[in-house]
Parts: structure tokens; sequence; C-alpha cells
């Protein structure tokens, strides 16, 4: 035999054994960082954190302002808390109408078809509407759901932009059309709200709010 081929045979060998222990390594490090990646990139749907943005922060709080619609002017109040576990925001708002117009009136009759018994009940009465709000952990988008005193329904999604927060919200039971609505935050103490209906018959009804944050009195 040839020694000098044999040791060169053998240090041959053993090159390709150390490239393939390198190369299983590499492999098995590149595995683990996909998988890493994967797991890191993997939304929560199962157990999603609370909601902890600066909006959701911002926003829980007592409120209280007015605002004006075609079917009239009124004050409100808001409560937004954070409910279940800290996943959906809750709102719960009242409002009563402090003036109503001829041209209001007018407008409730032909718009909404109501009767001159029923504009003087909704006049005296309190309004009341439940929000149910949280974002989808897959898409990121704002999910809404609301809840009125009329029996109107609505579901809302959007979107935040800055200080402004945009939803689109499509109406049903007695509400029917679809709205869209920009809060606005103009402060940590103020909120101006505007919301442009588009009903069946293609009429178009307009809000327009503002609200500050209620000051809670030492002690309470």
């Amino acid at each position: 035999m040839f020694p000098g081929l044999e040791d060169e045979r053998s240090q041959m060998k053993r090159l390709s054994i150390i490239l393939l222990v390198v190369m299983v390594i590499l492999s098995s490090c590149a595995t683990n960082k996909e998988k890493e990646m994967a797991k890191e990139s993997r939304p929560s749907v199962f157990l999603p954190k609370p909601l902890d943005d600066n909006w959701s922060k911002w926003i829980v709080g007592e409120w209280e302002g007015s605002g004006e619609s075609d079917t009239g002017k009124g004050k409100g109040r808001t409560k937004v808390e954070l409910g279940l576990n800290g996943q959906f925001l809750i709102y719960k708002g009242e409002a009563e109408i402090t003036e109503m117009t001829a041209d209001n009136i007018q407008y409730l009759k032909e718009t909404m078809h109501a009767t001159d018994e029923e504009i003087e009940k909704f006049r005296g009465s309190t309004f009341k509407e439940l929000q149910i709000h949280t974002i989808d952990p897959k898409t990121g988008e704002i999910i809404g759901y609301l809840f009125d005193s009329l029996r109107c329904m609505a579901e809302g999604r959007g979107k935040r932009q800055g200080n402004k927060e945009i939803m689109e919200w499509k109406w049903s039971g007695s509400g029917q059309g679809t709205s869209v609505r920009i809060t606005e935050k103009v402060s940590d103490e103020k909120i101006i709200v505007t919301e442009k209906y588009t009903l069946p018959n293609g009429g178009i009804m307009e809000d327009r709010g503002q609200m500050t944050r209620k000051k809670i009195a030492a002690g309470r």
C-alpha cells in the first residue's frame, strides 16, 4: 500500500465528518431560529393580553358634554371602563334633548316618520346607549358593537390614525343604513365626535359634539 495515499484518505474522511457535523449544527440553528420567529410573529389569539394601548388608557373615565344633530340639541354623559378582564372597552352613555327647533321636528317627521306623540315622548326621555369595543388580535382593527334605547344596533370596524379613531358602522334593528364616526382626542381632557349617517332612502344625518373629562372629587 501507499502510506501517503492512505493518510490523505484519512484526512479527507475526517474533513467530511467535520463538514457533516457543521451542516447538522447550522441546520438545527436555522430550524430553531425559524421556530422562534414563528412564535414571536404568531398573535396570541387564545389568550390575548388586556388592552394596554395609549388610546384605551386615555379614554377610560367619565366624560360629559353637549352636541347637536338634525334631530335637536342635547347634553350627555358617558362612562368608559375596561371590562371582561381588560379585554374590552365598555361605554355607557346617557343624553337628554335640551332644544328642538321646527326644522328638527320636520326632519323627524319626514325622514324618520315620527308622529307628534313619538316626538314629544322623545323630547322628554333619557336616551341610553351601550357600546363595546376591542382590538381584533389578528388584524389590529378596532371592532365595536352598539345598542341603544331606540332598539338600534350597529356593528363597526375601524382604525386609529394619530389622535383620531375612525369607525364605519352598519346599522340594523330599528336603525338602518351606515355611518362614519370620527372621535378626535383634542387633549387629555377633551374629545370631539362627528358622525355622518347615510340612510337607506339616501338621506343624510350628522351629529356633532364635544365632551370633557369629568373631574372626580377628592376622596371618592
